[in-house]
Parts: C-alpha cells; structure tokens; sequence
C-alpha cells in the first residue's frame, strides 16, 4: 500500500458511510431468551460463504437453535443456490436491506476482504453480531476501528480462524505457562500449497464465463455492489471469481494464509501488537496476479520474541512449526495443509541441550508427547460464535485478536510493497514508517 494512500480513520468511517455501510443503532434488536433461536443473515455464499452455510446447517442437525432468515449474494446464481437449502430464507442482493431488519441476531460475512470493515461495522450499529471470515479487515487503520466499536457496542465478533477453538493452542498456552520450555524466544510456521496452475485458479474459484452484469437471471452479478469502496473499474470476471489475486481486495497469502498461523501464537504467548514487521517475497512462477506466489511474514514482539511465517504458492514443504523456548522446543505438526506426513495430532516437547538432565528429573523422560493438538475442523468455531451470542462471553477469535493480528500481518504486506520496515506504536495505535 502506497503511504499516501493509508485510510485514516476519518475517511474510512466517511467511506463506509458513502457505501451505504452504516445504519442507525437498532433500539429492536433482540434480547435472546436460553430457548429463542438466534435468526442468521449470511453475506457471501460464494466458496467460502458456502462452507458457512453447510456449517450453520451441521449445526442446526445437531441443535435446532438457530434459524438462517436472511441471504445476500450479488451473483444471482449463488444467491439462488444458498436458498435453495435453506427454505423460507429471504434473498437480498444488497446487504444494506439485509442489515434493516430488526429479526435477525447474527450476521455472517464471506465476501472480498475490502468489504469486511464496512460490513461488521454496519452490523454492529444495528445491534447484530458478527462472524467474519480472515482477515478481520482490509487495513490495520479499519482493524482499530472495528474492535474499538465492538467493545463500545459490546457486541460479539468471531474472526474465522477455526484453530482458535481447538483444544491444540490452549495446551500449548497450558505448558508454556508452566515454565517447561523456559522463555519462548522465536516462533516459526508455514501454510503452503502446491496448486498447479496457481492457488486461486482451482475449481474451488471456478470463473462462471457466462457471468455478467450485463447478463440476465441467475448468471447477473451486480458489479456496482461488489466493487463498493474499492476503486471503480470495468467488469473483469477474473477479479470477482478470484479477488486474492489482487491489492484492491485482499493483501494475498498474508491476509488469506498467514492470519490463520499468527493469530494462535497470540493465544499461545500473548496477544501483542508486533514493534515492528517486514514482508518478503515475489511472483517467482505465477505471473497472473498482483501478490506474490512466495511470501515471508517477519516479526519482533515487545514480550521479546519473534515471528516467521514462510509459505508458498509453488511448494508445500515449509518450515516446520515450532515453538522454540530457551529450555526445551515444541515441535508441532502444520497449523493446515502441507504434506500428509505432516498432518498429525500430537506435539513433541524436546529439550535444549543443556536442559536435559533437568527435564528429565522433572518429567521422568527425555521427550514428552502431547496427544489432542490436532485439527478438529471448522464447526467448533461457529459452536463457540453461537454460545457467545447467547452468554454475551467473548469468543475464541474475538474482535482484539483480531485487531492485534492484522497488524503483523497488514503491516508484512505494506512492507513487501514499498520496500520499507513498518512499526507500530501500541500506545498510540499508530503505524510508523522509519527511514
């Protein structure tokens, strides 16, 4: 992002407002009873959006306490295909309209990140809650605003980092803070993948070639709608299908991958806003896109520790996740994807050197296995969003981790593309540029 070009808070709530994001705070909107169910509007069924509902209708099967009311696509077809699982569901091009009824509880969002801000802030002033897909935002600027409204409203969001609910991260938590592995002093991890033809142009981002604004019925796409405050342009079929392969409406591997290896080291160790970060990378063999095929996310943390989060477009072996104490290491299997042989569910505490007489004594062996740190899917994350509307608790990825995550992982991408180092002041909630 070009620093003349950063949104300001000011002009960001000015921006939405001009986007038709903003409504007035609901006086309507429902106190919920143990035994009401909580009405659903989803925003986006596309790929993602379209897990969601399989999800919320898993849910349902099992505990038939909620209802999904209300669905919003601005592609015809997918607006059509989402409702047609879920009768009785009223269909909304715009979400604006979607967000003026005082009947629904909850909202989820799964659209281009550019619309998540806008989006959440809006649902939040009509006194809904929000589960929102990563990254929370577009910018770190749009990511202090968001959590310091949703604490203002007191209302609840989840971000879509399912791992957050998992046992896995809270038992690591569990044995750093028993003092086993001594200070963490550097964390390392990978989401990686090897698509051929590129990540993004898989079946599961499909270009529908008969799909338009200028089309009729079910193949019409309201290109004015989902452009919004992104800058205006011509139709271009490979934008919408395949938004993450462009600036305007996500910040690519970084905010699509590496949010979901970040964001647990915040449940982990803490949850601090980085001092400074740095992103690398480039287009080494794909050259059908803005963002880079390759990317490195690097880190420093005032609890002094560090980050690095390398991963690729063009090989799924990255570094291994560890966890790296001054006492002993914790080796871990891939936070998602990668090779099969390492996808498992467990972690292998290994002690330094110098520690292994000590750990020993204290442990009665020279390696420990911890057993249930592994993938336990997408479900327990709508579960634990679903309680929280309920209890008014926070969630596992709330709007504060939320926050804190998108300033590493928004500020590696500023950094990759202008060539600068970014820090971020904690006291002030400010980026700063050093020469």
């Amino acid at each position: 992002m070009n620093p003349s070009k950063r949104v300001s808070r000011r002009r960001f709530l000015g921006t939405a407002a001009a986007g038709g994001a903003f409504v007035a705070a609901s006086p309507t909107a429902r106190v919920l009873g143990a035994n009401d169910r909580i009405n659903i509007g989803m925003i986006g069924v596309g790929a993602r959006g379209s897990d969601h509902l399989n999800l919320l209708l898993e849910h349902r099967k099992n505990k038939p306490d909620i209802e999904i009311v209300a669905i919003c696509d601005v592609y015809q077809k997918r607006l059509n295909i989402a409702c047609g699982k879920c009768p009785g569901a009223k269909p909304y091009t715009h979400h604006q309209e979607l967000l003026q009824r005082s009947d629904i509880d909850a909202i989820t969002i799964a659209t281009p990140d550019h619309w998540h801000a806008p989006i959440t802030l809006a649902a939040m002033e009509a006194g809904k809650d929000v589960y929102c897909e990563k990254p929370m935002t577009h910018t770190v600027e749009e990511s202090k605003t968001v959590a310091h409204r949703a604490k203002e409203l007191k209302r609840i969001v989840q971000v879509g980092v399912q791992g957050l609910s998992w046992n896995r991260w809270h038992k690591i938590h569990e044995i750093i803070e028993s003092g086993m592995v001594g200070k963490i002093v550097e964390v390392e991890g990978t989401y990686s993948r090897n698509a051929p033809g590129g990540d993004w142009n898989s079946d599961y981002w499909v270009i529908d070639p008969a799909a338009s604004p200028d089309a009729a019925g079910e193949e019409h796409i309201d290109w004015k709608q989902w452009l919004g405050p992104a800058p205006q342009r011509a139709f271009d079929a490979d934008r919408f299908f395949r938004f993450r392969k462009y600036w305007d409406y996500s910040g690519g591997i970084a905010t699509d991958l590496h949010y979901h290896v970040i964001a647990p080291f915040h449940v982990a160790i803490a949850n601090e806003f980085p001092t400074r970060a740095v992103g690398m990378g480039g287009m080494w063999v794909y050259n059908d896109r803005e963002v880079p095929d390759t990317f490195l996310t690097a880190a420093d943390y005032p609890g002094k520790w560090s980050l690095t989060v390398q991963s690729s477009q063009v090989n799924e072996n990255g570094p291994r996740l560890m966890l790296r104490g001054t006492k002993a290491t914790i080796h871990m299997s891939d936070e998602w994807e990668g090779p099969p042989t390492r996808q498992y569910d467990y972690a292998d505490i290994i002690p330094e050197s110098p520690f292994v007489e000590e750990f020993y004594k204290k442990n009665g062996w020279g390696m420990i296995r911890v057993d249930g740190v592994g993938n336990e899917g997408d479900l327990k994350h709508f579960d634990n969003f679903l309680e929280c509307v309920r209890t008014r608790q926070q969630p596992t990825c709330n709007a504060d981790i939320g926050y804190r995550v998108m300033a590493t992982v928004e500020l590696s991408v500023r950094s990759y593309r202008n060539g600068k180092m970014y820090y971020f002041d904690a006291d002030r909630e400010q980026v700063v540029e050093k020469s």
